[in-house]
């Protein structure tokens, strides 16, 4: 089967920091770094380099050469990424402190513009029994669960920067939400607790170095946190659901499927970087066979 994204694509501008700067306070970054990233960059390369079958729809700046360069050297098929004219790439500028913390501004750019038609197009081309994926980077985060449903889409949806009047009229069209345990709670509040959560929503949360939780049908799979050494936790989250999604689009059970997204996480917040450092399904492999 195929998993169709329809996802952010930024270049990430990364400073590391001693700490993050204060109100007023100006701070000399211990190195600067430019490549590509955004959850949907990264979620989709996580889901190909896990052995998964992806389709990216998006957008970027119609002169962004450099991108389109990157994608295919990612090998992404960029076939249903829109060049949008008089508008520049979305970017993200990221602090990363000493202990590998993030903090993340985001400028949408091309991602406020990913056409209707891209995205209706894909999903009419999708087969029933394929996934949608979906972030809120992006404008179509509001419009596109409900046609990929009636196609005969499975739909996930990454409900990260979280906007609870924007996740929580979209419950009723989704088959997993991916959130971590803070956007949890948020959800949890807007909807006045879990026992309104509709029964057939499946739930995965990451929570950093505590585990994670997937919960569907009154059952719980948790994987605790891989001991490592943590250099950056950028796309940590990504690549969980990522590698998830994959296996469970190749047909694994929830166990397999959250024990290759742990040991995927536990590679990435290893690495410096986010899309470029995300790990393949090899790398997973020889991981998980180290830790037994």
């Amino acid at each position: 089967m195929t998993i169709l994204n329809v996802g952010s694509i930024n270049w990430d501008r990364v400073l590391r920091v001693p700490h993050f700067p204060q109100p007023g306070e100006t701070l000399q970054a211990f190195s600067v770094s430019v490549g590509p990233g955004g959850k949907g960059l990264n979620q989709s390369v996580a889901i190909l380099r896990a052995g998964g079958s992806v389709r990216h729809v998006g957008a970027v700046g119609a002169l962004d050469v450099p991108m389109r360069e990157t994608l295919r050297r990612l090998s992404l098929d960029d076939g249903a990424v829109v060049g949008v004219e008089g508008i520049e790439t979305g970017s993200a500028t990221i602090f990363v402190d000493r202990a590998g913390e993030n903090l993340i501004v985001l400028d949408w750019g091309a991602n406020g513009q990913v056409p209707d038609g891209a995205v209706q197009a894909a999903i009419e081309a999708a087969q029933a029994g394929d996934w949608l994926l979906f972030q809120n980077e992006t404008n179509q985060a509001a419009s596109c669960a409900r046609p990929a449903r009636r196609r005969g889409l499975k739909v996930a949806y990454s409900a990260a920067p979280f906007v609870a009047d924007t996740v929580v009229p979209l419950l009723a069209d989704v088959d997993l939400l991916s959130v971590n345990a803070i956007e949890l709670e948020q959800l949890l509040h807007a909807i006045g607790g879990a026992g309104n959560l509709p029964e057939s929503l499946a739930l995965l949360v990451t929570r950093g170095g505590e585990g994670a939780d997937y919960i569907a049908g009154g059952s719980k799979t948790t994987v605790g946190a891989h001991a490592v050494s943590v250099v950056d936790t950028t796309g940590a989250g990504d690549v969980f659901l990522g590698a998830f999604l994959a296996e469970t689009d190749k047909g694994a059970d929830p166990a397999t499927a959250m024990a290759t997204a742990n040991a995927a996480a536990a590679l990435q917040v290893g690495r410096h970087g986010a899309t470029e450092a995300i790990p393949t399904l090899a790398d997973i492999r020889a991981f998980q066979a180290r830790r037994g």
